[in-house]
């Protein structure tokens, strides 16, 4: 099988899984009462996810190729798996902000506005008090869309740190 088709594959059938356990991940946390789109980014659920299924999706394609791996194509699979990551939990979380019934979106509202009451002096400190003013006004239009597309926005960097750190540790030349 030529490399190119098997990168592909790989990358799909890791991305897919990667997706589901993101999505999995997403409702445990929003059902613990944590939402998950307001945690602190160094405690995402996002770092460990896309590291596993980067990491292994990279020697799943160096075992294929026979113990080798090359810079460009460890970073090309990483990227297809993040982005197959973060495109479908994003779509997940339009579609689960949409529903009323799930409260996702109201929650979100509320939870954000009481961290930035709580925070206030602290961020008008920082930002400035109209940036504080517009974000809370702001708030309350809040779309299922804004929320997804924050997320995808956000697991961006996540997955090329992750990424770049994985491909230059797994590489591997042919002798």
């Amino acid at each position: 099988m030529k490399a190119s088709s098997q990168l592909i594959q790989v990358a799909i059938k890791m991305g897919l899984l990667g997706a589901l356990m993101s999505i999995i991940s997403l409702l445990i946390l929003f059902y613990l009462g944590r939402h998950p789109l307001l945690l602190n980014p160094v405690l995402d659920a996002r770092w460990p996810l896309m590291g596993l299924f980067v990491f292994f999706a990279l020697k799943m394609l160096r075992d294929q190729n026979n113990g080798v791996l090359h810079f460009w194509q460890a970073m090309l699979l990483g990227f297809l798996i993040y982005m197959i990551m973060a495109q479908m939990a994003a779509a997940f979380i339009a579609i689960f902000a949409s529903i009323d019934a799930t409260h996702f979106m109201s929650s979100y509202i509320a939870i954000a506005t009481e961290q930035i009451n709580v925070n206030k002096a602290d961020l008008i400190d920082k930002l400035g008090e109209k940036t504080v003013t517009d974000a809370l006004a702001m708030l309350p239009n809040t779309t299922a869309s804004n929320l997804a597309f924050d997320y995808f926005l956000k697991s961006m960097p996540i997955g090329l740190i992750l990424t770049l750190i994985l491909s230059t540790l797994m590489r591997r030349k042919g002798d």
